[in-house]
């Protein structure tokens, strides 16, 4: 089956939108203190990831327009495909092991909220880039969602650098704003399209 680049990067909306829903989810049930089955989400997410993955390759590979964008989507998915593996497969072994694994556990931790933050890092790049040709050459809704992109694209950049440098003290900040850009990157990606259509 032959995918052309745009049915790819509508792919990758689909994929991208899964996982901002996946993220509001697990932030609510967090915060109302409800068991959170992270197996089924984060397999999900997992999913998701790969699929932003190889379509933003194949959106890349085909030509589709903004190659920086593409090229940091598909980076920002395997980052956080790695990082949800980590999470389900060494988590689990590592935080029963007892109080002789800890420091392991927390350096396990500790470097899969880095690709976390470096994939939401990714994802606010692609916005900013998506986003700004938005704002140049858009019109009405496109360059509303081309700001949009690019101020959380920008915010993402600069509190996912932080975070990576300082790690877990604002993983919640870092998440919610990196999620934010997550969301203005797949409306960006629907208007260009549109845009490129019309």
């Amino acid at each position: 089956m032959e995918i052309n680049s745009k049915r790819a990067s509508q792919l990758v909306v689909v994929w991208l939108l899964s996982v901002v829903v996946t993220q509001l989810i697990y932030i609510a049930l967090s915060n109302a203190g409800m068991d959170i089955n992270r197996m089924v989400i984060w397999t999900t997410e997992a999913l998701a990831f790969l699929g932003i993955t190889v379509f933003a390759l194949v959106a890349l590979a085909k030509g589709e327009r903004f190659g920086a964008a593409w090229a940091a989507i598909a980076m920002g998915g395997a980052f956080n495909v790695i990082q949800v593996g980590m999470g389900l497969a060494m988590f689990p072994p590592l935080k029963d092991a007892g109080e002789a694994m800890a420091p392991a556990f927390q350096a396990v931790l500790a470097g899969a909220f880095f690709l976390y933050f470096a994939g939401k890092f990714l994802f606010g790049f692609a916005g900013v880039v998506i986003g700004l040709d938005l704002v140049k050459s858009g019109g009405g809704l496109a360059k509303a969602a081309g700001v949009l992109a690019a101020l959380t694209g920008v915010a993402a950049l600069l509190v996912n650098t932080y975070a990576m440098a300082v790690g877990m003290d604002v993983v919640m900040l870092a998440g919610g704003i990196g999620t934010a850009a997550t969301l203005f990157l797949a409306l960006a990606i629907i208007a260009a399209n549109r845009r490129d259509v019309a």
